[in-house]
């Protein structure tokens, strides 16, 4: 049993060691860039600069903490943790920012069934087609009731609340996970993509909340095993499910979790966990169902099946990006006359041409999987700062076209430094074992495979990286760690090689081979067109 468990913390560790290497050298060599009208661009990067920063930043944080001896303490965690919150606070305020695509779906169905319209809950409805919303739908009625349909501002300064109480999630969960918790919590609010969306009004960010503090009462309960802390956490567990079923990958997390810890502890008793989320999961989908049976006249419906969803993220088009949404799953339902079985059918023979295309094209089918993990998880603002276009035409002409460039280029330095110190963290904790460390590690490899096969976009990646700058922000005290020893004969030598892989990694060829540099004139010629509509 131990040596299973020794062999799972390993083989998460390596696996992110590899997950890491590619989303840093796609970082490293090119960027995704995405229009308000979600359309994906790829373009080439300078990694000559890219290595340079992160040189600097190494160089910077040892030089600074040689001197004054840094050390991150709670008063710093909340104070800026209240500058983020102000700066959400007065962002909301003034862009005043309406729903947008599926926000104002959900919102107009909340809205129609607050006056009892109820036809978006029958055949060919909005509620009907996606019953994986109704959980935001009903919060968003709730809050409708005290608020009225124009209480969306109000609903996002809700959200910002939602997102400060993840972090405080994640600072309790960490305290269970790294005694340098505070550093790696000062990491997450200083990840800026994160904050962008505090004007989202969709399930991600409370079902995300939810999520944390189930983790934080399910880690309690590993440590201490009792019965209130596994049903507390389950019932949280469920909410954020109901808000987004996505988080059925932290549930995931938390099962295999549970798996490993016992395979060390042999306690049974842990099973109750699995067993609990499971039940409350159960328990929910009938109790959500008859809700909507009685306030909507809504007949249960498990809306468009799934392999639409994987045939659709096979799919590349002219400008979406690789996998990303193209309205396939919607148009093949409607076609079928809502049949899910034969919707299944027709998914299967769509999936089966493209394995073939794949087949008959390796090439193709490399360049193909590489701009889809690339245009998910090498997209800087993690879509955040598109999200925020085409809902204000005033706007978007005089602040956020003008500053689009400026923006995606600072994360995208702010990418490539998140995954290579990612990367350090696990390369030097390789051979560790122990699991609960190792959580986020776990969530993210989830999303990544998931998508491998699923839609694409780059949003969804955001709250899997989340625990990715977990790890490089403790991956930043690993490297001050490092060079604290070092002599100048070992310090020069490290520089020389990452100067030397830098220059060798910026030959043109390297993102031309890898297709991540093909629309670089289409991305000059749209930079172009929003230049001349400024002036």
């Amino acid at each position: 049993m131990i040596r299973l468990y020794n062999f799972s913390c390993k083989f998460i560790s390596y696996l992110m060691i590899v997950i890491l290497s590619v989303l840093t050298a796609f970082s490293l060599v090119s960027t995704t860039f995405v229009d308000l009208y979600d359309r994906v661009y790829y373009i080439g990067d300078s990694i000559f600069f890219h290595c340079l920063t992160i040189i600097a930043l190494a160089a910077a944080v040892y030089l600074f903490n040689a001197k004054v001896k840094f050390r991150v303490t709670d008063r710093m965690l909340i104070f800026t943790l209240a500058i983020m919150t102000v700066l959400s606070v007065v962002f909301i305020t003034v862009m005043k920012l309406p729903p947008r695509f599926d926000q104002r779906e959900v919102w107009s169905t909340a809205g129609d069934l607050l006056v009892g319209i109820k036809d978006d809950f029958q055949p060919g409805g909005y509620a009907q087609i996606y019953p994986y919303n109704h959980g935001i739908t009903l919060f968003y009625r709730v809050l409708m009731g005290f608020m009225g349909f124009n209480g969306y501002i109000k609903t996002q300064y809700i959200n910002l609340v939602f997102m400060v109480m993840t972090v405080l999630g994640f600072y309790f969960v960490l305290k269970h996970i790294t005694p340098c918790f505070r550093e790696a919590t000062l990491g997450l609010i200083l990840f800026m993509p994160y904050w962008g969306y505090a004007t989202f009004l969709y399930g991600n960010i409370p079902g995300f909340c939810f999520g944390m503090w189930s983790l934080y009462f399910g880690f309690r309960f590993l440590e201490e095993y009792r019965i209130y802390q596994a049903l507390v956490s389950s019932f949280l567990m469920t909410i954020a499910f109901r808000f987004k079923e996505h988080f059925a990958i932290l549930v995931i997390a938390m099962s295999i979790t549970v798996v490993c810890v016992l395979l060390k502890s042999r306690r049974i008793r842990g099973l109750l966990l699995i067993v609990s989320m499971l039940l409350f999961l159960y328990i929910s989908g009938i109790a959500m169902d008859k809700v909507f049976s009685s306030i909507a006249d809504y007949i249960p419906s498990n809306g468009i099946p799934s392999l639409p969803y994987i045939a659709m993220g096979l799919h590349e088009h002219a400008e979406r990006g690789a996998g990303w949404h193209d309205n396939y799953p919607e148009d093949t339902y409607e076609e079928t006359g809502h049949d899910p079985e034969r919707t299944n059918e027709l998914a299967v023979e769509d999936i089966k041409a493209s394995i073939d295309n794949f087949v008959s094209h390796p090439q193709y089918m490399l360049g193909f999987f590489a701009r889809k993990i690339a245009s998910m998880w090498n997209e800087p603002t993690y879509y955040s700062w598109t999200l925020q276009q085409g809902r204000d035409s005033g706007r978007d002409a005089s602040l956020f076209l003008p500053l689009m460039e400026w923006v995606y280029y600072f994360n995208d330095t702010m990418q490539s430094i998140l995954y290579f110190f990612a990367l350090i963290y696990f390369w030097r904790h390789r051979n560790d074992t122990e699991f609960l460390p190792l959580f986020f590690a776990l969530f993210f490899i989830g999303g990544f495979l998931c998508h491998i096969v699923w839609e694409a976009a780059s949003q969804y990646a955001l709250f899997y990286s989340m625990g990715i700058t977990i790890y490089a922000a403790l991956g930043i005290a690993e490297v001050y760690r490092a060079i604290s020893v070092w002599d100048m004969k070992k310090t020069s030598k490290a520089v020389l090689i990452a100067m030397i892989a830098g220059m060798i990694l910026s030959v043109r060829i390297i993102p031309s081979v890898l297709t991540l540099d093909r629309d670089n004139a289409r991305y000059e010629e749209y930079m172009s067109k929003i230049g001349q509509r400024e002036k």
